[in-house]
This record gives C-alpha cells, structure tokens and sequence, in this order.
C-alpha cells in the first residue's frame, strides 16, 4: 500500500499519456451506446446556454475553460468538475443546449493533461458516466476531430481512476469513480484492462460500507440514497452491455433497496439524520425502482442503528445508535435518540438537517438542531478540525411491539464524564397511530444543570397555544402537544430541502416546583370526605381533556398487566417503567391520576405520565391526534 501512494504520481503521469501520439489504437465511437437514466432540470439548463450557475443559491459566471478556483465552495467545483449538468443541458433540448455542451467539453478534453482535476477518481467516474450516458446529445452529430479527443479522453480518465483506486475515494463516491471505470469499460472493449480492474475492485468497495441490513456505514440516510442510485447505474450499464452481473452488486441493490425505504417519510423524502436532507421524492422512487423490482420495507435497520415505529397513518424514525466508525464520520451529527415523526405525507416534528456552508454546517451538528434533548455548554461527543469525530458516546436501545403499539427505549452516556448523567428517551406510539407519548430523563446527574427538550417542527406546521397545550395544525390535521414541563414557542431554521427556511420549535424545560395548597381545618363542603392524603397537584388533572377515542374496553385490554407478555427486557415495560402501558387508545392525559401499582421490584410505578406528579429530573410529554 505504501508504495502505491510513493509510485502514485509516475504512474499517473504514464495513465494520462494521450492515445492519440500513436501507441494506442482510438476507436471512433463508444461500442455501446448508453443513456443517462436520471431527469435533468430544464431551468438550470437555460441559465447555462446564458453562461450562469445556480448552485446552492449562488449565481455565477460560467469562464470559458476555467474549471477551478480555490475561491469556490468544494461542492461547487464538483458539481462544474463532474458534468452532471449535462442532463439538464439535454432537458433543455433546444440545438443551442446542444451547442453549449459540445463546446464546455470540448474546453475540457483540449486540456493538457496535467491540468486536468483528475485527483479525485469519484469526481472523474462522474465525468466520465455523464459524458457516455449524454453522448447521443452532444457527441455524436459531431465532427470526428470532436469524437476522437472524446474518445481517447474516456480512456485517459479511466486509466487515472485505475491509478488511484481504491485509496483515493471511500463510501459511496467510490462507487462513483467505479462507475466510471464501468462504463468506459463496456463502451470500449477493446482495452479489457478497465473490466478486469472493476470487478476485482467492486467487491471490496461494496462490502466496506453496505451493512448487513442494507444501511449505509455513515448512518447518513442521503449517503445511502447515493449508493443505491450507483448501484442502479452500474446494473444498467452491465444490462445494456449483455454482461454478467456480480453476485454482490445484486445482493447490495437487493439489500439497499429496502432499508432506503425505510428511511424516507410519507412524502417520499428521506429523513435527516447525519447530514441528508429530503431530496427529490420523484428521484428518490425513480431511483429505487431502477434499483430492484421488490417494493419491501425494512421492519428494522439493527446495523444501521435506527428504529423505525409505523402505526396508522403515523410514522416515526429515530437514531438510536453511535455515531459512524473512524473514516466515515465526516457527516455524523451529535443527535443521538432524536426522531422526526410524520403523519399521512405531512411531516411534523423534524431535525433541522444540514448544510454545505460553512458554519452553517457545523452549528447543525450540535444536539441543538435535532429533536432531542441537550444541556448548556455541553456536547455529547467532539467535533475534530477536520470534520470527523471522537469522543463517541454508547448508545443502547430495545424495541417491543405488540397489537400494532410500539415502545422504544434508548440511552446514551455522552453526558456522562462531564456530571450530565445518563440520558433516557422513551417513546410510545399507539397501534392506531393518533397518540405519541415520551419520556426525557437524566440519571445519575451530578451537576445541578437543566436539560432543555427540543421539538423542531416542519414548516408547514402552525402553533397555537391553548388552555390544554399547543395545537399542530397542518393542511390535513391537528395535534395537541401537551407535557408536564414548561413549554415555550421559539424561532428555528429548516435546511432539510437546501434552502434556509423559518419554522417554530416547541422547547420544554423540567416543570417548577409546586406548593401544596393545604387541607382545610374545617372543612364545609362535600370535600370534607375528600382524602387528606391526596396531594393538591391532582385537583389540575380533573381538568384535563376527556380521552377522544378511548373506551373502558380498550384501556382494560391493555392495561399494565397484560404487557407481561412482551419481552421483559424491554426497559419501557419492567418493573417501574411501565408509565405509558394502555395508553394506545388514548389521545390525551387522563382525566384523573390512577392509584399507583406495586412493581415485581418492590418499587411504586404509575401506568401513564401524570401531569404535575413527574418523577424526579425527568419530562414527560404527549402528542394526540385531535381532528382531520
């Protein structure tokens, strides 16, 4: 390995040596003719015919062979590196769009080879798809002076992608520099060379980062969506040119598939955990089903580290594992235990997602911008110069379901060595989807320091606060989030589809503390036979809404003692946690307190959060579906 990297630059230079001086034979034309499978964007299209850029909300001027500008964001560079934006040129369809590509890649392939961007093979396997799959577009009405700088371009590239891999590209862009490679390979047969380095390569690629369940090894739901779109490619390339397909190049995308499914939201949009953001719900499925024919979804993502409850029309996803390993971090977010929670196509509590600007994009890794709960001045793991991490905290996690309902309990010990304690989510979802129900807790805190629990909202979601709670109107429905901490309205920011967007988030903080009123001395009313012993908070909780949809039937099917049946390791349902058991049916706080139940550990428990009666340093929290 060593000498790889120490022969690296003679053998590039060698790679990069023009065909055309005449010790290798150029072909004319590609020996199969391959298209670019993805939509392109008209728009984008005509602003380049006009010599413009938009990208990430920056215009700018397209310079006649200028190709790169240390000034230039690294995305920009390749996104312009990469020709993608030859399919919007296509989309566009006009002869001037047809003009305007033949021209930039002819400033391109005229390029002396040493000042070719050819350093990162990811970059030049996109360059070297994009210029195959659009080649009918731009290329083959060309003149033949045109078409063989074309052609012996193709095969320098992707003897530089030979040169370089795999040390220089890991994750999903490796797939891409081997994508690349691919295709020269089957448009130029006549070089076996490109074949044989793909097939001996892309078994190792693929097994480094597709994990047994189909995630992807950086927990970054968009990381995965990429692969899969890689792998789709790949399968097509080897389909048009009859070739044999490897064994575990199916078994990925056979793989990949479902678990992606998993992670997107009922508006088809991936969720945001790790750096993704939505995507394209149209490319999004596009992509899948060019992928695999099989339309399954994961129950559950056990490698990947995220836990996914479905009941009705509700939907929720949570990462509930530790960061990605060493190399593949550089995306991780600090937001362990969060979750984005959906309704239908509407999602409504959300994570603030990510950003390629700088600053932006590392003030949302912090647990700040996820849906989760965070103490002041402190991070559950470091964030290195470099953008990868240390520090990782260990997370664990125990699913149950049962009739439908779902209970989920996760920790993490991020706060820990700084005297935060053990943080302790546990999640409640009903079997019919319309109730939520939570509870945040510290243990073994040392430092008198309160945690503040954050609920991003979508922005389409508008707040209303009420006597009972605040309600979540979306177009479609209403929620009405209610807790027995302290819960304020503030400002909060949405980047899950690349652009800066307003939105409120709910923020609770652990509740005061209450004095008890007193019982009377004498007292002259019919609450003369009340018990003395019943603590005053209680007389809050008569208050409460009704129940919607709850009868004494359902909450006796399911009352505390017949989740017995479940796993008894699931934390939510030992002795002393059993607070949200035969709550499925319920859509709001109980009407009065129950009486508290005897625990196998000899410990007092209550069936459901009470309002005004919180155990000690821990919130709990409700959201119910009150109309459609």
């Amino acid at each position: 390995m060593p000498l790889r990297r120490w022969t690296r630059g003679p053998r590039l230079a060698y790679a990069m040596r023009n065909p055309l001086g005449g010790f290798a034979r150029v072909p004319a034309a590609p020996a199969v003719v391959l298209r670019d499978l993805w939509p392109g964007n008209a728009t984008v299209g005509e602003k380049l015919v006009r010599n413009r850029t938009e990208f990430d909300g920056v215009s700018r001027t397209l310079q006649s062979g200028v190709w790169d500008d240390p000034a230039w964001p690294a995305a920009y560079r390749r996104w312009l590196q990469s020709f993608g934006w030859l399919q919007d040129l296509r989309e566009l369809g006009a002869e001037s769009a047809r003009i305007k590509a033949r021209t930039l890649v002819s400033h391109w392939i005229r390029l002396p080879a040493a000042e070719r961007a050819v350093i990162d093979p990811s970059i030049t396997g996109a360059r070297l798809s994009a210029w195959l799959g659009c080649y009918e577009f731009f290329a083959a009405s060309a003149d033949d002076s045109f078409r063989q700088h074309l052609m012996a371009s193709l095969m320098m590239e992707a003897r530089s992608i030979m040169v370089l891999m795999p040390e220089a590209a890991s994750g999903w862009q490796a797939l891409c520099a081997l994508k690349g490679l691919l295709a020269v390979a089957v448009s130029i047969p006549d070089y076996p060379e490109f074949l044989t380095r793909y097939l001996r390569l892309i078994d190792e690629v693929i097994t480094s980062q597709i994990l047994p369940d189909g995630g992807h090894i950086t927990r970054n739901p968009e990381s995965l969506f990429l692969s899969v779109k890689e792998l789709a490619e790949m399968l097509y390339i080897l389909q048009a040119a009859r070739l044999p397909l490897p064994t575990t190049l199916v078994e990925a995308a056979n793989r990949t598939v479902p678990a992606l499914r998993a992670l997107r939201h009922g508006d088809g949009g991936l969720a945001l955990f790790n750096g993704s953001s939505e995507r394209d719900p149209h490319l999004v499925e596009l992509v899948l089903n060019r992928a695999s024919r099989a339309r399954v979804v994961a129950a559950g993502l056990p490698e990947s580290g995220f836990a996914r409850l479905s009941s009705g029309r509700a939907l929720l996803i949570a990462d509930a594992a530790a960061p990605a390993p060493k190399g593949f971090d550089h995306t991780a977010h600090a937001g362990m235990l969060s979750f984005e929670f959906s309704s239908g196509k509407q999602r409504l509590i959300v994570n603030c997602g990510a950003s390629r600007q700088k600053g932006w994009a590392e003030a949302l890794r912090y647990p700040a911008a996820h849906s989760v709960l965070e103490l002041a001045d402190m991070a559950p793991m470091t964030f290195e110069p470099g953008g990868g991490t240390s520090r990782p905290p260990q997370v664990s996690r125990t699913h149950a379901t049962q009739d439908g309902a779902h209970w989920l309990d996760m920790t993490h010990n991020g706060y820990e060595s700084q005297g935060g304690g053990v943080y302790h989510r546990q999640l409640y979802l009903g079997k019919d989807g319309r109730t939520l129900r939570g509870e945040e807790k510290l243990e073994g805190a040392t430092l008198a320091r309160a945690p503040c629990v954050r609920f991003h909202l979508h922005p389409d979601i508008m707040v209303e606060p009420t006597e009972n709670g605040h309600l979540l109107h979306s177009e479609e429905e209403s929620w009405l989030f209610q807790s027995d901490g302290q819960v304020s309205v503030e400002e909060s920011i949405y980047l899950g589809q690349g652009q800066r967007t307003a939105t409120l988030q709910l923020v609770l903080t652990p509740p005061l503390p209450q004095e008890r009123t007193p019982a009377p001395t004498k007292p002259d009313t019919a609450e003369e036979h009340a018990d003395p012993e019943q603590p005053a908070e209680a007389e809050d909780t008569a208050h409460m809404p009704l129940p919607l949809d709850s009868t004494e039937a359902d909450t006796q099917a399911h009352a505390p003692e017949n989740t017995q049946a479940l796993p008894q390791e699931v934390g939510l349902l030992s002795a002393g946690n059993d607070q949200f058991a035969g709550q499925e049916a319920q859509t709001a706080f109980p009407a009065a307190p129950p009486q508290p139940q005897p625990a196998a550990n000899g410990t007092t428990g209550l069936p459901y959060p009470i309002i005004g009666q919180p155990p000690p340093k821990s919130i709990h929290w409700a959201l119910s579906l009150i109309s459609e």
